[in-house]
């Protein structure tokens, strides 16, 4: 087979091939024709759509400014009367703040008081109370005193200090926070020595004599309680019917005292003293209006005596003393 190969005509073989190549290019053309037709015909892919156009940004508002805040209304400034009334009723504000035992709120209440008046003397005194020693204000000789039922340390101190507003350096002596708890039985210190006649000042003046034969007999000589209260509740009548209510009051309180169950004792006396303080307000307040002075200040003191916290009374005693002081300002050197 070989052989019969290698004896094919080669023009034959040429010859053959010829036409199988022109038809080969002949697709050729005809399929690049169809190609070229297909690409044509071929509807091209749409153009991407444009961007959207960008929206304007609209600017940031502008900032709010808050408008500014109308200033507060000036504090109108006090008359010299004015401030030196304010002071006062600090003064008292803080006199009743130390004998319920706030010491810190007084202190900062008395130094609003001075900026408002420097010259406060009752300021001043309280002020002076607060920082000082009390043992060395008033000493290491003492004696023992029994706190009596109506008894106060404003009382105490108007007693034997001489000025009921030494009520603050008394409890400080004694170590008691609150002056306003003093209760009846208790033992405190009184700084000094013991008077030898130890005995309670009188409301006021000293009692008028009584000529009535009842009061002579009614004087306590027994010593038990009982039958001592009832005889000072006879002689507390007897005073009161002559009209001599000073003494009432001192024999009612006594009687009380002796007898703290006698409740008939306990009424009289808080009944004679409001009479007896109602009594002394309206002679102060006439005395005031005479430009009696001494004795309209005499007259609160008494008031005061018998009820320390009437704060109607401190004022007015205030009232009058600084009238007093102007007064002995404006005319005294003349």
């Amino acid at each position: 087979m070989r052989s019969r190969l290698l004896s094919i005509d080669p023009e034959r073989h040429v010859a053959s091939g010829a036409p199988r190549q022109r038809i080969h290019s002949r697709v050729l053309v005809l399929v690049a024709a169809v190609v070229l037709l297909a690409a044509g015909c071929a509807t091209p892919p749409p153009e991407p759509a444009p961007a959207p156009a960008p929206q304007p940004v609209a600017p940031p508002p502008p900032p709010v400014v808050e408008a500014p805040k109308p200033a507060p209304p000036p504090v109108p400034e006090l008359t010299p009367a004015q401030a030196k009334a304010q002071a006062h009723k600090l003064t008292i504000e803080a006199i009743t703040q130390l004998q319920n035992g706030d010491e810190p709120a007084a202190q900062k209440t008395l130094e609003d008081a001075f900026k408002l008046d420097p010259a406060n003397d009752l300021a001043k005194k309280l002020t002076d109370q607060i920082k000082a020693d009390p043992q060395k204000e008033l000493g290491t000789v003492f004696f023992r005193y029994t706190v009596q039922r109506d008894d106060s340390l404003s009382k105490l101190a108007q007693q034997y200090l001489g000025d009921r507003y030494r009520f603050h350096i008394l409890a400080k002596y004694n170590d008691i926070a609150n002056p306003s708890k003093l209760a009846a039985g208790q033992v405190i210190k009184i700084p000094g020595r013991q008077p030898t006649a130890a005995a309670r000042p009188p409301a006021a003046t000293a009692p008028e004599p009584v000529d009535d034969e009842a009061a002579k007999a009614a004087t306590p000589e027994t010593s038990t309680p009982r039958s001592a209260s009832v005889a000072l509740m006879q002689q507390g009548a007897a005073y009161q019917k002559a009209g001599n209510l000073e003494g009432a009051y001192e024999a009612y309180r006594e009687a009380a005292a002796r007898d703290p169950a006698n409740r008939d004792a306990a009424v009289q006396r808080d009944s004679t003293r409001n009479t007896l303080a109602r009594r002394y307000e309206r002679q102060a307040a006439l005395a005031f209006q005479r430009q009696n002075l001494d004795d309209a200040i005499a007259n609160w003191d008494r008031v005061l005596a018998l009820e320390p916290n009437n704060q109607k009374a401190k004022l007015e005693r205030e009232r009058a003393l600084d009238l007093r002081k102007k007064l002995a300002e404006k005319f005294g050197a003349k």
